[in-house]
C-alpha cells in the first residue's frame, strides 16, 4: 500500500520554509547586534597631576635605582599634537628639587596610550574617567585631572 506523504506531514510542508526564513532572519539580527557600535575614542587629553607612585600617595619616598628618592609633585600633560610631557619634582640625597622633565609622542586607541619617548622606549597608559595610569620602570604611577 502506498502512502501519500502529503497527507502524513500537510503542516511541516507548509511552514518548514517559513520556519528556515524567520531562523536566518534571527540570526543575522543577532549577528548585527553582536557586532555593536565601535568603541568611542577617549579624549585623553589635559593635565594630569600626579597622586601616586607604586601606591604610596604623593608626596612620598620610593626607591629607584637602589637609591631612595623623594617625589615631591608631578603632572602629566596630554596635549592635542600628539605630544606629552612628564614633569615631576623630586629630591635624591642632598640634591634637592631636581625637575625631571620628559617627552613623548603618543597614539591612542580607545582607552589605551602608547607613548614612545625621546631617547628611551615605549610604554603605555590608560585613561578611565578623570585617572591616567601608566607603568614606567617598574613602577606604577597614578594621575588624576
Amino acid at each position: 500500500m502506498k502512502t501519500n506523504s502529503a497527507l502524513i506531514h500537510p503542516i511541516q510542508k507548509r511552514y518548514t520554509p517559513r520556519v528556515i526564513a524567520l531562523g536566518v532572519l534571527a540570526l543575522l539580527v543577532l549577528c548585527w547586534l553582536a557586532r555593536g557600535q565601535e568603541p568611542t575614542a577617549v579624549n585623553p587629553t589635559g593635565i594630569y597631576t600626579l597622586v601616586s607612585v607604586d601606591g604610596k600617595d604623593v608626596p612620598c619616598t620610593i626607591e629607584h635605582a637602589g637609591r631612595p628618592m623623594n617625589v615631591q609633585s608631578g603632572t602629566f600633560t596630554i596635549g592635542t599634537n600628539d605630544q606629552v610631557t612628564s614633569v615631576m619634582i623630586v629630591s635624591v640625597g642632598d640634591r634637592k628639587d631636581i625637575r625631571i622633565e620628559t617627552h613623548a609622542t603618543y597614539t591612542v586607541k580607545e582607552s589605551e596610550l602608547t607613548m614612545k619617548w625621546q631617547n628611551a622606549g615605549t610604554t603605555k597608559g590608560r585613561v578611565a574617567g578623570q585617572t591616567f595610569t601608566m607603568t614606567n620602570e617598574g613602577m606604577a604611577y597614578v594621575y588624576k585631572k
